[in-house]
């Protein structure tokens, strides 16, 4: 048993390609079949699938706002709150969202789609559509709808209807009223159909298909461009979708920015109208206290008395100044008209807490009211915006009450000083006092005041000079070549599958297949050596007959001289035909060997020994009554049971007779070795049609007669399994001197390649297709398919 293992492992761990090729040679006009096949689909598939373009814009968003040349503009910018750089991962979103879409969508008139019906597929035919659709009342804006219109020159009809309606006229439907009209200038001959499928959806399903349709990068890490593109199969509606999307993005930008400016303006007008009341009544104030007082000029001498004085009342001045603004800002933020305007913060606080705050507070109050534009009230991030302001307000509130609180202090020591420098110029006269207290309230009205004018002056600047934030690098262009269908990924792919299911297909039946297919596998799996290999026959058994040439006949003359390297010089050999199961062909071999040793001169005789389903006489169209089991019991003697085969001289059979109950015992009995005694002197060759071994122990109870034995393997019948079985009698040599017959070897369809490159070639002068040396036999045509693939493997 070693040496088998050893045997085994050596020959499947050798890899032969020639093999390899001509044993699935065969299935390739399957792989060609399904790769046409999957070729054809993919063909179709590119031929009727629409058409798919890559439209593509580039924007060039400004990496620092649009500045005023003017130095004095500084001041307001960071009023403004427009930070220099600029997040590009927020602007892609942006480009994106359903405000700026929406936009893009009201513009075009996207809300209605036109396409025209194929034979296979509908094309959208924007700004080439023949009709326009007028919507005069529909009965549900929120309601999508479609229907489908077959076009004239002179009006159109309904798919379902036979009516016409004429152009311009009012027609009413289910989905509301509406007026067609017609597109002089395109002709319907430059369509494929004169139907036409018109379709509408409301804004925000429009606005929702259109955005996520949309797409936005940056191509370049360290670059401020972005590139948009759409994928659509009318390049038209891509280009105008591209460019109008990068026009109402700019247009946004500068209404963002005029915005805050018009908040700015409006609080200054506000404040100049109250500055420019108070600042009159002061002045009307000082000149009646000169008028009364009869005050022209104070003398130099007051100038140095009060100089120390005018100090600290500058600084003073310059407190309650502060004071006033953050006064007025509490007013303005507490305010519930304010609570959605923007504040400003240039005004002269000095506090570096607080400008984050109201630059948080105006960026939050702006994107607030963005998304107010187009949502309700009870929408859950404007809610969550509106708490969020409350926040800020209540924190801005805090500062600014806590600035002032620290200016008043500043204030009550500057007015210490100021009593103290009092007490000092006793000597100034009381009137002087009171006129620099006046004109103190006079420069304070009147420094806010063309503080203020000058900060409108600028904002009405800024605003009129405000540019968008982006420039369009590029309008929307696209190749030419379509990105989808993808001929080449779809030829790929159909090439792949339309090798790998019949690849799939051959490798279940070969997973599937138990059955000795060819050669090799037989020799992997056992040394028992081969002394015959016999090809296909029709229905007729006897296929051996007297000059006769037909490819199985000299198969069997060329086994009939490898057995005689079995039999060793054998004088009157008896020769054992042997099995593993029924069907095999081991009495088509048992009679054909016989048949093919008895045109040798040599007087052969078959015995008929499958004496539970013999076969041997059915196949001969002879009848015995009497046989072998008759023989044995002693009921007939063996002249009664010897029967010549009609047409051979030299070829006897003895048929099995009546079928016994025990014939395994009746193997066994004395008689049988009388009757091969017998038999060798009155014949020269001796076979035995014996039971399968697989089955029954009959061949080997009988094999103590023989002195060769002819195992049958049939391709494409027996199991590889019994092969071990067949590699174990050889070994053990359960049978003498054993050798393997190949019965039934088929050259054409699945079992083509038995011998690796055709039967015919085994022998040097061509079984399977050669010539004329061999006579034709009866109903053998080699199908098309073989055919075929012979004319293309031989060119």
């Amino acid at each position: 048993m070693s040496i088998t293992k050893e045997f085994q492992e050596k020959t499947v761990n050798e890899f032969n390609l020639k093999e390899f090729l001509n044993k699935y040679l065969r299935y390739l006009p399957l792989v060609f079949i399904f790769l046409t096949i999957a070729l054809l689909l993919a063909y179709v598939k590119i031929r009727y699938s629409t058409p798919i373009f890559k439209v593509t814009g580039s924007l060039y968003i400004n990496n620092k706002d649009t500045k005023n040349s003017s130095r004095n503009s500084a001041g307001l910018e960071d009023m403004f709150l427009f930070s220099d750089n600029v997040n590009l991962k927020n602007e892609l979103e942006i480009l994106k969202s359903s405000g700026l879409v929406q936009r893009v969508v009201k513009n075009l008139g996207l809300e209605v789609g036109y396409f025209n019906r194929g034979n296979v597929r509908s094309s959208n035919v924007y700004k080439a559509n023949p009709v326009a659709l007028e919507i005069i009342r529909i009965k549900d804006s929120s309601r999508a709808f479609n229907f489908e219109i077959e076009v004239g020159e002179s009006g159109f009809k309904f798919s379902n209807q036979q009516s016409l309606i004429n152009y311009n006229e009012e027609f009413e439907n289910n989905a509301g009223v509406f007026r067609m009209q017609r597109v002089k200038e395109q002709s319907l001959s430059a369509f494929s159909s004169n139907i036409f499928v018109i379709t509408y959806s409301p804004i925000n399903i429009s606005t929702k298909a259109l955005a996520s349709s949309i797409n936005t990068v940056q191509t370049i890490d360290q670059a401020t461009i972005l590139d948009i593109y759409i994928e659509t199969d009318n390049v038209t509606y891509g280009k105008d979708v591209i460019n109008e999307l990068m026009k109402e993005y700019g247009k946004m930008n500068v209404e963002g920015r005029r915005e805050v400016l018009r908040a700015t303006m409006q609080f200054i007008d506000e404040r100049l109208d109250t500055i420019k009341s108070e600042l009159g009544d002061v002045e009307s104030g000082l000149m009646k206290f000169r008028e009364k007082n009869n005050i022209v000029d104070l003398s130099e001498q007051s100038k140095q008395y009060f100089s120390s004085f005018s100090e600290n009342n500058k600084d003073l001045f310059t407190q309650q100044v502060q004071v006033g603004i953050i006064d007025y800002l509490i007013t303005y933020i507490s305010a519930p008209s304010n609570l959605y305007k923007m504040v400003p913060t240039d005004l002269g606080v000095q506090e570096p807490s607080l400008f984050p705050l109201i630059a948080q507070y105006n960026g939050l109050q702006l994107q607030r009211n963005n998304l107010a534009a187009t949502t309700g009230e009870s929408n859950a991030s404007l809610l969550q915006m509106n708490a969020a302001l409350a926040k800020l307000r209540d924190q801005i509130e805090e500062v600014l009450k806590n600035v002032k609180q620290a200016y008043k202090i500043t204030i009550n020591k500057l007015q210490d000083q100021i009593n103290q420098s009092q007490t000092s110029i006793k000597t100034v006269p009381i009137k002087a006092k009171a006129l620099l207290d006046i004109e103190r309230q006079q420069k304070i009205k009147q420094d806010l005041y063309l503080f203020l004018l000058q900060k409108r002056e600028e904002s009405a600047i800024s605003a009129a000079a405000t540019v968008a934030g982006s420039t369009p690098l590029e309008e929307a262009f696209t190749s030419g070549t379509p990105v989808a269908p993808n001929k080449r990924n779809i030829y790929l792919i159909a090439l792949f599958l339309g090798a790998l299911i019949p690849v799939g297909i051959i490798a279940i039946i070969e997973m599937l297949n138990d059955k000795v297919l060819n050669r090799d596998e037989i020799t992997k799996q056992t040394q028992t050596p081969i002394v015959g290999e016999i090809g296909h026959a029709a229905d007729e058994t006897l296929i051996v007959q007297s000059g006769s040439r037909t490819v199985v006949a000299e198969q069997f003359r060329i086994m009939r001289t490898n057995v005689q390297y079995l039999l060793n010089k054998i004088d009157k050999p008896v020769i054992l035909v042997a099995s593993s199961v029924s069907g095999e062909g081991k009495s088509f071999v048992a009679t054909n060997y016989s048949a093919v040793i008895s045109l040798t001169n040599k007087k052969t005789i078959a015995l008929e020994f499958d004496i539970r389903k013999p076969k041997l006489l059915r196949g001969l169209n002879m009848h015995a009554p009497k046989g072998l089991s008759n023989y044995i019991i002693g009921n007939a003697t063996l002249d009664e049971i010897i029967q010549q085969v009609p047409g051979f001289d030299n070829l006897y059979v003895i048929g099995c007779g009546p079928i016994p109950p025990n014939p395994s015992e009746l193997l066994l009995d004395k008689q049988v070795s009388r009757l091969f005694t017998s038999l060798k002197e009155r014949f020269d060759t001796i076979i035995i049609d014996t039971a399968p071994i697989g089955l029954v122990s009959d061949a080997f109870t009988l094999s103590n007669f023989a002195d060769a034995s002819l195992y049958i393997v049939r391709q494409g019948y027996t199991v590889k399994k019994q092969l071990a079985m067949v590699e174990n009698v050889y070994l053990q040599k359960r049978l003498p001197n054993m050798g393997l017959v190949i019965n039934d070897i088929k050259t054409q369809g699945r079992y083509k390649g038995y011998y690796g490159y055709g039967y015919a070639n085994s022998y040097g002068y061509g079984y399977g297709y050669g010539g004329e040396y061999f006579q034709p036999e009866k109903g053998k045509n080699k199908p098309l398919l073989d055919r075929l693939v012979k004319f293309i493997f031989k060119r």
